[in-house]
């Protein structure tokens, strides 16, 4: 009875331990207003290569970016913040595996910037700082 009530208590103690590594491990998203007349769609120039994103009414927003072969970004943008799940498909002939995680941007002031970081896996952080300056004027 004793090694059983003992089992039990290293048990709770393991799951109550993982919760909070679980917890520490979760960092809040931040939050702002959308500037007026400031959309994400457009072109952008990141530190990833130029950006295309396109939003829609509801929030729903998807795009592309050119980093290392490209990838896709599809979110979410509530407020100024677009948070999504980012992904660079494999490429067998290059011996490149698929890599996706996730991400936050946050519009800047004027409309016409952006930063914010991204993560692997689950992640919104850890993998480093995303920006942007949004295309003004697009040219042929």
């Amino acid at each position: 009875m004793r090694l059983r009530t003992l089992g039990i208590a290293v048990l709770f103690g393991c799951l109550s331990f993982g919760a909070l590594g679980c917890a520490a491990s979760t960092v809040p998203l931040p939050t702002r207003e959308m500037p007026v007349g400031a959309t994400f769609s457009g072109l952008w120039y990141t530190n990833f290569g130029d950006m295309k994103l396109t939003q829609k009414a509801d929030g729903y927003t998807r795009g592309t970016f050119d980093y290392k072969g490209g990838g896709e970004v599809e979110g979410k943008v509530e407020g100024g913040v677009f948070t999504f799940d980012w992904i660079q498909p494999g490429d067998f002939q290059i011996g490149r595996r698929e890599v996706k995680g996730k991400g936050y941007l946050v519009i800047g002031d004027d409309g016409l910037t952006m930063s914010g970081e991204w993560g692997y896996g689950d992640k919104y952080t850890g993998g480093g700082e995303w920006t942007g300056n949004k295309a003004t004027e697009i040219y042929r």
